[in-house]
């Protein structure tokens, strides 16, 4: 057996044991989420997908790591976003103190691996637009929005775990196609370690109900970025800078959109509220299962037009423009919804009035 296959099968299992080993212990601990305010499921459900998801990936990379040094840092950077989202699943931390572990972890990323964004591409048809010193704050900033807008997505059962399974999908392809397949390998190696959290979440195994947690969604977050990163800033760089942005697109545009709309609120942008677009297709009478359906296929979409503009090399300004366009329409959208919605309803309810005839 191919080592790569070995190395899924193996993240697989080790998932699937850490869910059995965990469920119960994070039950006696107190490690579930509880139903109240926003949080509408029934009964306390255990936070321990995302800690399933480390451990199966991380025994995966482990075993075959052949004393490669990368991995570990890898691995030590995503155990202390795990502890961080573990801990704020169980504590409630304060915004300040995730910002803060995030910020360090960005920091470690820069100076042990050398990853950081010191490109943004040829956007502007005159050359690479080099960052210089601002290649640091601006990969402090990316590594803290991409953490925190899969942790956003994380509202309707099985919603990160999809939009990183489409992420993390066209990184491998971008990867196996263009040079980077050791890291093509990585990717679905964190694919694969996340089937067993997303069959439990998704009722396909009813009787081992878990969510992902904020320990799991950070996790996905770093993973992504840290990809993106490696994907787009390496030598062997397998697509443009530009494309990261369709990759991420829907929890990016949902992060930034909503923390838009607290702030001119004057709300704090990290203040939570059922405003997310998944909060959105549901009041728009879309069952979760169906929301979850819309969004990731939305999200394939955009994927998609990603990959295929990086095959056809459309210029990156041109794509650039274009999704400022689709943000745009995105903000404007957000911004008239309940208006759009209160539409919606009058007109469902004139047709459902029966006819009267004179």
């Amino acid at each position: 057996m191919p080592e790569s296959l070995l190395m899924y099968f193996v993240s697989f299992i080790a998932s699937c044991l850490a869910i059995g080993i965990l469920y119960p212990l994070s039950v006696r601990i107190g490690l579930v989420d509880i139903p109240r305010g926003r949080k509408q499921h029934q009964g306390a459900v255990p936070l321990i997908g995302g800690i399933a998801t480390y451990c199966g990936l991380a025994i995966a990379m482990l075993w075959f790591a052949d004393g490669a040094i990368e991995p570990l840092y890898y691995l030590t950077c995503a155990g202390v976003i795990v502890i961080l989202g573990a801990f704020d699943d169980y504590l409630d931390l304060s915004v300040k103190l995730r910002l803060a572990v995030q910020t360090l972890i960005g920091l470690a990323m820069t100076f042990s691996l050398d990853l950081h964004l010191a490109s943004l591409g040829n956007l502007f048809g005159f050359g690479q637009v080099e960052l210089g010193p601002l290649g640091l704050p601006i990969t402090l900033l990316a590594v803290i929005a991409t953490i925190n807008a899969f942790n956003m997505t994380d509202g309707i059962d099985g919603l990160a775990g999809m939009l990183s399974l489409v992420s993390f999908s066209s990184i491998a392809i971008f990867m196996s196609l263009w040079g980077q397949q050791h890291y093509a390998v990585m990717a679905l190696v964190i694919v694969l370690a996340m089937l067993p959290y997303l069959a439990c979440n998704l009722h396909v195994i009813p009787a081992r109900r878990i969510f992902l947690g904020d320990a799991g969604s950070m996790l996905i977050g770093l993973s992504v970025i840290w990809l993106l990163i490696i994907g787009t800033q390496s030598e062997s760089a397998s697509f443009r800078p530009v494309t990261a942005l369709w990759i991420i697109a829907i929890p990016l545009m949902d992060m930034i959109a909503i923390m838009v709309r607290r702030i001119r609120k004057g709300q704090s942008p990290f203040q939570a509220d059922r405003e997310h677009l998944h909060h959105i297709s549901l009041r728009l009478g879309l069952s979760s299962r169906e929301s979850l359906a819309l969004i990731t296929a939305l999200a394939c979409i955009f994927a998609c037009f990603g990959i295929i503009s990086e095959y056809l090399l459309i210029p990156e300004g041109v794509m650039l423009t274009l999704f400022l366009l689709l943000f745009a329409g995105y903000l404007y959208l957000l911004q008239h919804i309940w208006r759009i919605i209160s539409h919606i309803r009058r007109k469902r309810l004139q047709h459902s009035r029966p006819k009267v005839v004179k």
